[in-house]
């Protein structure tokens, strides 16, 4: 059986190789800012070891490095299309939504389970890691968006 972690990483590469392709040097600025993201969360943060497998790369556990980069880069060009004069505050609350989702997913169906026993947000079965990862989860994709726009990256 082939482990959730490896398909994730497998499809987010292939899709930011697609948006690279497609969209030239338009995902460039933010897949470099994006990655720089991750690395410095993933590096620092050192909660990443899984129960099951782990992908390292020179320390870096690659899954959730790729996922954050990948759905970083997704975000923002999510953002980039949205409309209305509240598009910061939609897509954030979008992007908080679609973590919870995720983790949620993640832990209880695709068993992507942290080997420590952090409590889930609230007492809920999701978002598994100390306070400061779970404040970093439901803030950074907005701090990404706001970064972002300030560095003028289209």
């Amino acid at each position: 059986m082939i482990d959730a972690q490896l398909i994730i990483i497998i499809v987010d590469v292939l899709l930011l190789a697609y948006m690279y392709h497609k969209y030239k040097r338009g995902i460039g600025q933010e897949l470099v800012i994006a990655a720089i993201i991750a690395f410095a969360w993933v590096s620092y943060s050192q909660i990443y070891i899984y129960k099951d497998i782990n992908y390292l790369f020179l320390g870096i556990n690659l899954f959730p490095f790729i996922a954050w980069t990948g759905g970083l880069v997704f975000l923002r060009e999510r953002y980039e299309r949205a409309t209305g004069k509240n598009k910061f505050r939609d897509i954030s609350i979008c992007f908080i939504i679609s973590i919870i989702i995720a983790e949620y997913v993640g832990y209880n169906y695709l068993n992507i389970q942290l080997a420590s026993s952090f409590p889930g947000l609230f007492g809920l079965p999701l978002l598994h890691a100390p306070l400061f990862g779970k404040i970093y989860y439901l803030t950074i994709g907005p701090v990404y968006l706001l970064i972002t726009d300030y560095l003028g990256v289209k």
